[in-house]
């Protein structure tokens, strides 16, 4: 006994107490074992409350059990399981040990290797099915069910009360109580016979389907069982009507046809719809045989309960609809217009016959008039476009009726009398048609496929239409279409289309009385009762909910007959306005839009008075502000004659270029002359400055010029040359200092960027008429030293001299505005915003545009292809040239291992605090495009090194000598220039060089110039300013330079007025290289200057990381 104990250890002892009782309760027939490899799964069915599956896993190595399961509440360790593995320990135990110690014998061994095992579980498996498929014996029970019918008119469900019986042997029923452990009879724990079942298994399928939770209900409910089940139902012998003390139910084949009857009520004030079951002569009225009523099968049925029988109802209509008209109370006469339109709406009850009140009244013919009613719902999402619905109705005399809606008339009142009012269904279909073809997506509601359910009742769904909102607008505006072809429009309360159009825009621009020299802008509308709008306050909130009107390429795509909707004050109708008039606002105002007040400068406001000529509006301006426009577009465009005592001749656009510095002076404003190189700049300051002094305006404030420290002497001599009236103070060099206090006795005075920042004291000593930065673009980092010295200067008047103003990000263009005039450009933060950001990152040239046209009046700029026609034709080639093998493998080692190391810097410092490696990284490819021996490795010796590039250079060089050709070689490294300088010696050909060490400047041009030597070595930094080389007619640059106007600098040395031969610039390119990409940058950064500095251009986004880390890919 004790081993039985340890057995049941898993259980607790109140639990195997409990599970003696219930070993006799399990079902020896159901009875199943399943092996596994570690261990054997008994299985059981046993009756308790209910049947339960259990099942106890047994394992015989360890010979305990392992697991259990059960269906019952408890689910697990139940009294269930317990009296199962009781059983197992007592019958079935002892056989499993033994086969668990024969499998681990010798021979049990050498059976599992053969696939013993396995074959006996497939043979087990297969007695199993063969079990399963045997035909069941017919049960021996006397067990029997009954079926007590019972049919609610108010609930509309038919219903089973189920009971379980005895049958005796002579065939009486007894012992009858209500059961409903349904699921014991499905699956076989009630033993009953198999055709009893089977009928048990038809009604509890009803019963299923009918309940909408999980199913525990004591009646079953079978509403809607089908006639031939039904049928079969009725035709088993076991269904009773309400209760057992009446006969079984039998089946009738005598049906009856369903008929309606009206009956009119007292003084025929009320009618009353009556049901009556026709069978031949026989006439039943439901009213008054209430023992006949009507049970929900599909179709209906009827039971007689004084015949006990059950019979089939003839007829179109449901029991549920049945059931409404046996509940209907009198209807008085006058809600019976409203039942009959019923019967035309619904198809249901279209064959209903008309009351006897109805089929006496007025009858009305006539045309309908279409109408079409927006706001009846709210605006939805169909195919990604907004649509619109509306409901279609034709007004009669009649009264009104609702399209979609069936029958050839209808019920309606006039003058307070009930009339019919007849339809013309022919002219009804033709407006619609006519609405479809208008109105380009128009659909019926009733067609839609849409996922959100319409909160619309079958009337209002098939009068319903829709259209995309874009379709329906431009039907009813400016132009109401729709009206014309002889419909209605009716707006409800939340009808999209409830609108106000209005055209003719007004612009006006009056002066600010708050401020000094601002304006403000407004635009109004006047609409057809004289109710004035401000436009811009609304178009503003138009914008901030959709803020792709603000892109001009997606709004230039908009149609002009488009119409946009304006939210106007809540007590006044929204506003409807077109394309085509709101437009020019959109797009030349759209700064003003995006800022909290209406206002603007004088600088914004002149420009936006350029645009009154062709926006096609009405324009209010301020006196003040045209005179202003007016003044600056004449000071840009006057001409002014070479001053006297100028010695030498300004050409017509270096006088044009005298008259607009003239006129920034007049007008207190700064400005830039970015005058293509060689053009005369230094020329038309000194003109400009000999003008000033001949006005009297440098007798107590000199002119300071600030240029690089390459350019001193060439403004020296160029005074000397064409203004020796002017007086000239040169501060450079050791013994500068003793000339500080001489400052106010000169007209002019020279210093150079490097020097501010030590003679910074001494310069702010005094005040200047004028200060000019050549070479301004020294100042383009707005953080440099020089730049915050010559912004601290104070002087009446500034200029900037420069053919770079910018060359690589607007932020420059910003630095040199705010040394000229601080605010103009707004703060660098305001900028960056406003201007630099979008143009150089998302391309916008509207905002381009708008920026040019700001700065325009301040910046001169003219390219020598404009002005200089004399100047010879400038032929610019490049010469691509492949590396050797020695060099394109160690380009590729080198490229390889400099963008793992850049990728692992930018991951760990991010690409902003990378930029130093960058560079060092970039640069070591260009070296070695250049030569390999200017990486200094010691695996690459200079003796042993080749550049392809070096060998192409020596083979034109010398063909070009021959020719008579003068030569300027550039290259950023000065090592290079010594490799090249070597190559010369070999091939005895005559250069000088100029580089950053170069002492005698002047003797190097010279020799050059007067044709002693037939090339000059260049650094591009060292030469790239301040030189005349017109005896040059070749330029070659041996290496490409990120920045394209530093290059562009360089081939202009010889590109210069005074030249009078071709010049040719080569560009030596190595293919498949971080020079190929160079170029690719250069084009970038050309267009993005050039889109800024003149009007047309298109501006290109500044170089992104992407773009940068591109240049380490191997090609």
């Amino acid at each position: 006994m004790s081993s039985l104990i340890n057995f049941l250890s898993r259980f607790s002892t109140a639990t195997i107490q409990r599970s003696l009782s219930y070993a006799k309760h399990i079902d020896r027939e159901t009875i199943e074992f399943f092996e596994e490899k570690d261990g054997v799964t008994m299985y059981a069915q046993i009756e308790g409350t209910d049947y339960y599956d259990t099942a106890i896993t047994y394992n015989p190595q360890k010979d305990r059990l392992i697991d259990d399961d059960c269906t019952c509440p408890v689910g697990y360790n139940c009294k269930h399981a317990a009296a199962l593995a009781r059983l197992f320990f007592q019958e079935y135990r002892q056989e499993f040990q033994q086969r668990y110690a024969d499998s681990q014998s010798p021979q049990g061994i050498a059976k599992r290797k053969q696939g013993y095992d396995q074959a006996q579980r497939w043979l087990n498996d297969f007695k199993r099915y063969l079990q399963q498929t045997e035909p069941e014996q017919p049960a021996k029970t006397n067990t029997c069910l009954i079926y007590l019918l019972n049919q609610s008119v108010s609930s509309k469900k038919l219903t089973l009360v189920v009971q379980k019986a005895r049958r005796n042997k002579n065939g009486s029923i007894a012992g009858e109580s209500d059961y409903t452990h349904y699921e014991n009879i499905t699956r076989k724990h009630l033993t009953l016979p198999e055709q009893k079942r089977q009928l048990f298994n038809q009604i509890y399928y009803y019963a299923k389907i009918n309940s909408e939770e999980r199913f525990y209900q004591s009646n079953l409910d079978i509403s809607g069982i089908s006639l031939e089940h039904f049928k079969s139902f009725i035709q088993s012998g076991d269904v009773y009507w309400q209760k057992k003390n009446h006969a079984a139910l039998k089946w009738s084949e005598q049906g009856y046809n369903i008929e309606f009857i009206w009956e009119q009520g007292v003084k025929k004030q009320t009618e009353h719809l009556n049901i009556e079951l026709v069978n031949g002569d026989i006439r039943l009225d439901l009213k008054s045989n209430p023992h006949i009523q009507i049970l929900a099968s599909q179709p209906p049925c009827y039971v007689d309960i004084q015949q006990n029988t059950v019979g089939q109802l003839y007829g179109e209509y449901t029991a549920n609809l049945l059931y409404h008209f046996l509940q209907m109370p009198d209807l008085p006469a006058k809600l019976l217009p409203e039942f009959e339109k019923l019967t035309h709406q619904y198809s249901d009850v279209k064959n209903l016959p008309q009351p006897e009140f109805i089929q006496h009244i007025d009858v009305f013919e006539g045309s309908p008039q279409p109408i079409l009613r927006f706001g009846v719902l709210d605006k939805f999402d169909w195919k990604l476009e907004e649509s619109v619905c509306a409901e279609i109705e034709f007004s009669y005399a009649g009264g009104r009726i609702k399209a979609g809606t069936s029958g050839d008339s209808f019920i309606g009142e006039q003058h307070g009398k009930m009339v019919r009012q007849l339809r013309d269904l022919i002219q009804e279909q033709q407006a619609i048609q006519r609405l479809q073809l208008s109105v380009e997506s128009l659909e019926w509601v009733k067609d839609l496929s849409y996922d959100q359910p319409l909160k619309l009742d079958k009337q209002r769904l098939d009068s319903m239409v829709f259209a995309f909102y874009g379709d329906w607008i431009k039907q009813l505006m400016p132009i109401n279409q729709i009206e014309s072809m002889g419909w209605q429009i009716e707006h409800l309360e939340h009808s999209p289309f409830n609108l106000q159009y209005v055209e003719n825009l007004n612009i006006s621009i009056t002066e600010s009385e708050s401020q000094q020299d601002w304006f403000n802008i407004g635009a109004t509308v006047q609409d057809s009762a004289g109710n004035c709008y401000d436009l811009l306050d609304v178009i503003a909130v138009l914008v901030q909910q959709q803020p792709e009107l603000l892109d001009p390429q997606a709004f230039n795509d908009l149609d002009d007959t488009q119409i946009f909707t304006l939210k106007t004050a809540l007590d006044k109708p929204d506003l409807a306005l077109s394309v085509k008039d709101i437009k020019p606002v959109l797009l030349n105002l759209r700064g003003i839009l995006q800022q909290d007040e209406r206002r603007l400068d004088r600088y914004d406001a002149s420009q936006l008075l350029e645009l009154q000529h062709h926006l096609g509006m009405a324009w209010q301006v301020s006196d003040r502000l045209q005179q202003f426009a007016q003044r600056f577009k004449q000071g840009y465009q006057q001409q002014l004659p070479t001053p006297k005592g100028f010695q030498g001749e300004l050409r017509p656009y270096q006088q044009q270029g005298l008259g607009w510095l003239q006129f920034l002076r007049e007008t207190q404003h700064g400005g830039i002359l970015a005058d293509d190189m060689g053009l005369g700049k230094t020329a038309q300051t000194l003109a400009h400055l000999l003008m000033e002094k001949q006005a009297g305006y440098l007798q107590d404030r000199p002119a300071l010029i600030v240029a690089p420290t390459s350019l001193m002497h060439n403004w020296l001599k160029e005074a000397q040359k064409f203004t020796p009236e002017l007086k000239v103070l040169l501060l450079q060099g050791p013994d500068r200092h003793q000339y500080f206090e001489q400052i106010s006795h000169y007209d002019i005075v020279l210093t150079t960027y490097p020097l501010l920042a030590r003679d910074e004291e001494q310069l702010n000593q005094y005040e200047y008429h004028q200060l000019i930065l050549d070479e301004a673009q020294n100042i383009k980092n707005p953080r440099a030293k020089a730049a915050q010295v010559v912004r601290q200067l104070k002087a009446r008047h500034r200029l900037c001299l420069t053919g770079t103003p910018m060359e690589n990000h607007l932020g420059e263009l910003w630095s040199l505005f705010y040394f000229l005039m601080p605010g103009f450009l707004y703060s660098q933060e305001i900028f960056n915003k406003k201007y630099r950001h979008p143009i150089e990152k998302r391309g916008d040239q509207q905002l381009r545009q708008q920026l040019v046209n700001r700065i325009k009046p301040f910046i001169l700029r003219r390219l020598k292809t404009d002005v200089a026609k004399e100047l010879p034709e400038k032929t610019t080639i490049e010469v691509n040239i492949d590396m050797n093998e020695q060099q394109s493998k160690l380009y590729e080692a080198v490229r390889a291992t400099m963008q793992e190391s850049i990728q692992k810097i930018v991951a760990e410092k991010g690409f902003k605090r990378s930029q130093i490696q960058i560079l060092d990284a970039l640069l070591k490819l260009r070296q070695v495009c250049c030569h390999p021996s200017l990486l200094k490795l010691d695996s690459v010796k200079t003796g042993q090194a080749h550049s392809a590039k070096l060998e192409q250079l020596l083979d034109m060089i010398v063909p070009m000598v021959e020719e008579g050709r003068k030569i300027l070689i550039f290259s950023q490294f000065t090592s290079m220039l010594e490799l090249v300088e070597q190559q010369l010696n070999n091939a005895k050909i005559g250069y000088v060089k100029l580089t950053g060490k170069t002492k005698k400047r002047d003797e190097a041009i010279t020799a050059f110039q007067s044709g002693q030597v037939p090339v000059f070595l260049i650094s591009l930094k060292a030469g790239g300013v301040g030189l005349n080389l017109t005896a040059a007619d070749t330029v070659i640059h041996y290496d490409p330079w990120w920045n394209p106007a530093a290059e562009d600098q360089a081939s202009d040395r010889a590109w210069r007025i005074g030249q009078d031969k071709p010049v040719f610039v080569y560009k030596l390119i190595t293919n498949k290289s971080i020079e190929e990409k160079i170029l690719a940058l250069q084009q970038n950064k050309a267009e993005l200057a050039q889109s800024i500095l003149s009007t047309d251009h298109e501006g290109e986004a500044k170089l992104t990381e992407n773009d940068v880390m591109n240049l380490f890919e191997k090609f």
